[in-house]
């Protein structure tokens, strides 16, 4: 099934790994049927929605030879999941990758599923996917996440403590999803944290071009009908544990989190507004939700919630931090007038309270010279800004300081905007 995966290699550069198939996007497009509005209030974080057809084109794309050459790297996050069968019993096996061509050539024609994460990280272009939720605050988004499975393909009932916008992508596949009151842990599956089957209270087939989302908690199972793939955008919502480590590192306060039986409190939004989705923007209402939730100690300053907010969210996998850019690049695009993108990697967000503004970049924090606003603003909505626009920031007040410490966190494409 996978013999030629290699192929993937065509369409991808040394370095940062590059998609150059010119696939567009069909931006009117958006995941959900309704007005972001009716869907927030309805289902964001409440109830799921199974929704035929919301897609329209499904762009970009990948194909199972190029979602499995990814799995042949050493830097991509990948996981093969296979179902065993004993008469009318199943279980399932993982195996962690980077696989060897020769294993994912071997595959057998059904019950196996491989995952990718991070697929916008490695493949930029890939991030057009989150323009089709851009009504959610991208600091928000996790990852997008694209998996590959043959007939009969699993990776068994499970739920997650984030929300998922599960895309059909080619093929079909069967979903059940059941009530979070009747879910009972499988303690046999240690290293796939799954569910006991379950009673559905909703079942689904997803054709291509169908998208079914799915709010914290609630149990699913999906089970591949012919060979399929689907695309999962999947959201981040840092645990109060989280916090309190950030808070450590940040502020240098040590506080211990209270864990019941080693449960963890995650950062919820039931009330989330389409107007906070601001270009990678902290909103004042999501300081607060952290506040009135406790996840962080109450006395602190909104200022200090945010400081530390900031930087647990926009925080990388440590294999996908990028690396600084050289100071000679920034003095060669100077001159110029070309595009500069933000890093695949880079995860930004911004804050502006009453009497302060800070950039967060990769885990870290700055303060932002007043100056400097209206160019965070650009770069976080857009992710792309002019060199010209470089050139305005290094003249103005404290600007070319600013830029020199975004240079130092690899906030830029580098090795492709220089050329």
């Amino acid at each position: 099934m996978l013999a030629g995966f290699l192929t993937g290699q065509d369409y991808c550069a040394s370095g940062i790994l590059r998609c150059t198939t010119n696939f567009g996007l069909a931006q009117e497009y958006m995941l959900i049927p309704i007005s972001p509005s009716d869907f927030l209030e309805t289902y964001w974080q409440r109830r799921p929605l199974f929704m035929p057809g919301a897609i329209k084109n499904v762009m970009p794309a990948l194909s199972p030879d190029e979602l499995a050459w990814l799995a042949t790297l050493p830097d991509v996050e990948s996981r093969l999941v296979f179902t065993d069968r004993v008469g009318d019993k199943l279980s399932y096996r993982l195996l962690h990758g980077p696989f060897a061509e020769s294993d994912l050539q071997s595959l057998a024609e059904k019950d196996w599923t491989l995952l990718v994460q991070d697929v916008d990280k490695h493949l930029p272009d890939f991030r057009d996917w989150f323009a089709q939720v851009n009504f959610i605050p991208d600091w928000r988004i996790d990852d997008l996440m694209i998996s590959f499975a043959a007939p009969g393909g699993s990776v068994g009932p499970h739920q997650d403590n984030y929300d998922v916008f599960l895309c059909q992508g080619d093929g079909q596949r069967d979903w059940l999803v059941g009530s979070p009151d009747s879910m009972q842990p499988d303690e046999a599956s240690t290293e796939l944290s799954l569910l006991l089957p379950f009673a559905a209270t909703e079942s689904y087939k997803a054709a291509p071009g169908d998208v079914l989302y799915l709010p914290p908690g609630v149990p699913h199972w999906g089970v591949a009908s012919d060979f399929c793939t689907t695309y999962s955008i999947g959201f981040r919502a840092p645990t109060k544990s989280e916090l309190i480590a950030g808070a450590g590192r940040v502020l240098r306060q040590h506080e211990e989190p209270e864990l019941a039986c080693g449960n963890d409190e995650f950062y919820k939004d039931p009330d989330l507004q389409a107007a906070e989705a601001d270009g990678g923007q902290l909103s004042p209402m999501t300081i607060e939700r952290v506040r009135e939730q406790k996840l962080l100690e109450t006395s602190l300053g909104d200022d200090e919630i945010a400081l530390v907010f900031g930087s647990v969210v926009t925080d990388p996998k440590a294999w996908l931090m990028p690396e600084p850019a050289e100071k000679s690049w920034l003095e060669n695009i100077l001159p110029g007038n070309v595009d500069v993108s933000v890093h695949g990697m880079a995860r930004i967000a911004w804050y502006e309270g009453d009497s302060s503004r800070f950039f967060f970049a990769n885990g870290l924090a700055t303060a932002v010279p007043p100056a400097c606003i209206d160019f965070i603003r650009q770069l976080c909505a857009a992710r792309v800004v002019n060199s010209s626009a470089i050139r305005d920031l290094c003249a103005a007040e404290d600007g070319r300081e600013f830029m020199d410490w975004l240079c130092a966190q690899g906030i830029f494409d580098a090795d492709h905007d220089a050329e």
